[in-house]
């Protein structure tokens, strides 16, 4: 069933509200950690560009180092985008239980409960100064 097609007029909606904020937090998050890994990049890779005299082990290093720093930086920006969306999803998650619980309490005591009294009334016996009176069912006559 397509989530979107309920319409969500609950006393969750808050709730939900936070689930969509951390799905848009999900996705701009990832960003965040590149940019921040494309800084530390060109901080790293400078010194290489630099007029001063680098062995090529030392210039191979800093490379390596400005590289994994960039890449690092976005697996670690994936990581926290994903675990951001799955506390998004678990939000949801947690709305859903709630008002399914209501809503199963609500089922209950509109249809079970009532169904229980007039059962349990049934199966009373009959107080001494009220009797019940049972309608006569007629019965066709035999040929």
């Amino acid at each position: 069933m397509n989530r979107d097609v309920l319409p969500r007029l609950s006393q969750y909606t808050d709730l939900r509200r936070g689930r969509r904020t951390l799905r848009l937090l999900a996705r701009l998050v990832p960003l965040g950690f590149l940019g921040l890994g494309f800084t530390v990049f060109l901080d790293q890779s400078r010194s290489l560009l630099s007029d001063t005299q680098f062995t090529y082990g030392e210039r191979s290093v800093m490379g390596i180092v400005a590289l994994v720093a960039l890449a690092g930086s976005g697996l670690a920006g994936w990581m926290v985008g994903r675990l951001i969306a799955v506390a998004a999803e678990l939000f949801d998650a947690m709305a859903d239980t709630a008002e399914s619980a209501r809503r199963t309490t609500e089922l209950i005591e509109g249809h079970v409960v009532p169904a229980l009294l007039r059962i349990a009334t049934a199966l009373e016996p009959p107080q001494p100064g009220r009797e019940r009176i049972e309608p006569t069912r007629h019965r066709p006559a035999k040929p």
